[in-house]
Parts: structure tokens; sequence; C-alpha cells
């Protein structure tokens, strides 16, 4: 199971902002190829446009997750559990490109959804060092890995994405659900809960992005990720979303961040959605 400090996470913080000019190694009239940008381009380049393709998801709404959105409670968000950031060996477009810089990238964007959607809520970083004590390390690792990899009522766990990818028809599929959550699951949610007095929970399962340099004008990549919501203290599973799509580049703006932003604007659309509204199908 994945854990990342507060100090790591300033790392990437660093990374992302800067673009990681250091590591380029090119200069500024290096652009003979397409997205490869030199280090005086790095955080001037403007906003990618992108083109979204072949678009699958499976989002899964509790009945009465509108409770939810206006509590003053504290709200706790986790990094992503599992990242798999791939790009070709020699890439020139991923010198910005890490693990950690994806998953500050979703951070960076869910923290913006969430402030919108939860207005009344505290809401902390659970991160260590910040809501989760040094101390702490082993203790969250093994919650989160029980959560994670017990089955669940259709005998798969959240971890398994074969599952989720196969719960989508190669389609865009909603459910309206009030899932049963076995007692393994909601024991650890209570537990966390209550160590460390919050109420809800966003937990990110997994995100993978596979950068392809040929794709558009100056690159693209592939998006797949898994990301919850729950009422720890009752054990509840508010919202899942699983996600995946294609992103092609339409200018000569490289991917080089902000891969996050498309799933964060489908995610805050879906999460947005009027419950008793979807017709489970």
């Amino acid at each position: 199971m994945r854990w990342i400090s507060w100090f790591r996470f300033s790392v990437a913080l660093g990374v992302w902002v800067l673009g990681a000019c250091a590591g380029n190694g090119q200069s500024s009239g290096a652009k003979d190829s397409p997205g490869d940008f030199g280090c005086e381009d790095c955080g001037e380049q403007g906003e990618m446009e992108l083109e979204i393709f072949d678009e699958r998801k499976f989002v899964e709404i509790h009945p009465k997750i509108n409770t939810a959105f206006q509590t003053a409670a504290t709200l706790g968000s986790f990094p992503t559990s599992k990242v798999f950031a791939n790009c070709p060996e020699g890439s020139k477009i991923c010198h910005s490109f890490s693990d950690d810089a994806v998953d500050f990238d979703l951070a960076h964007f869910e923290d913006s959804l969430l402030a919108r959607r939860f207005p009344k809520a505290n809401r902390e970083q659970m991160l260590e060092g910040l809501r989760i004590p040094e101390g702490d390390s082993l203790w969250i690792r093994e919650a989160l890995q029980k959560i994670l990899s017990t089955a669940l009522g259709d005998g798969k766990s959240l971890l398994d994405t074969a599952f989720w990818k196969s719960r989508t028809d190669d389609s865009e599929i909603y459910s309206r659900f009030e899932r049963e959550i076995p007692r393994e699951i909601r024991r650890e949610l209570a537990a966390v809960s209550k160590r460390y007095n919050v109420r809800y929970l966003t937990i990110p399962v997994f995100v993978r992005v596979e950068i392809l340099p040929k794709l558009g004008k100056s690159g693209g990549f592939r998006w797949m990720s898994l990301w919850t919501l729950w009422d720890a203290r009752l054990g509840n599973l508010l919202f899942l979303s699983y996600e995946e799509f294609g992103a092609k580049t339409k200018s000569r703006i490289a991917p080089e961040r902000h891969w996050a932003k498309p799933f964060a604007e489908r995610l805050e659309k879906d999460i947005y959605l009027e419950p008793q509204k979807i017709e489970n199908h």
C-alpha cells in the first residue's frame, strides 16, 4: 500500500509548480519535436487543449448522499493508494512526470472540487505530519489495506482494476445504490474516524496515467482511476467513480501537467447529480 508523508508531498508540489526544469536539460531553442519544451518555457506554455475520446465510466451514488454535502464536520482526504505513472523511456515530455506528480495533480483539483461541494466542512489532508501523526504510518497503512483489499458484496475488492473496468460495459453507467459494506471494512472506517476525528473520507484507490507521445499534435495520455467518498463513522460508501478515457492534444502545448483536470471536471459534474433522478439499468 502506497503512503506519502507531508514532506514528500511538498517535494511533489515543488516539482509540479516548477515543471522540473532542472531535469530536462534542454535549452529554450530545442523545440524540434512535438512536446520538446525547454526550461525557459516551463510554466509559461498556457493551458493544454485536449480532445477526450473513448470515455468509459461506472458511477455509484448512495441515495442519501446529499446530507453529507451540508456537513460542518471534518472531511479527510487521503493521497492516492496506488499510482501508476507510465511513460516511454527517453520521452522528452516526461521530465515533470512521476507517481508523486500525478498524485499531487489529482489532489490539487480534488481540493478545489471539495471546497465547492462541501462548503461548510472542515477539510483536512490525511498525510503523515499533518492529520496523521508521524508514529501512525504503519497503523494507517494497515487500516487502508484492509479497507481496500477486503472483498465487497460482489466478491471483488476496490483494488480489483479489471472488475471495475468490466462494470463500464464500454459506456457510461450510473447507479443509485446503497451498497452493503462488509463488517471488516466498517470496523476499520470507524476506527479511522474515531482516531483522527473525521466524519467523511475521500480515498482515491488507484490512478493510472500512461503518456502517449505520438498522440495528437503534441502527445497525449490515457487515464484510469477509481475514486471513493465514505461516511467513515457510519461505514457507508457514498460515492464511487471508475473513469477511463484517452486525451490527445490539439495544440503544441504538451501534456506535462494537469493530467487530472479532465477527470476532475467529470467528477465534479457527477458528484452534483441528484440521486433520485438516476434511473438504474
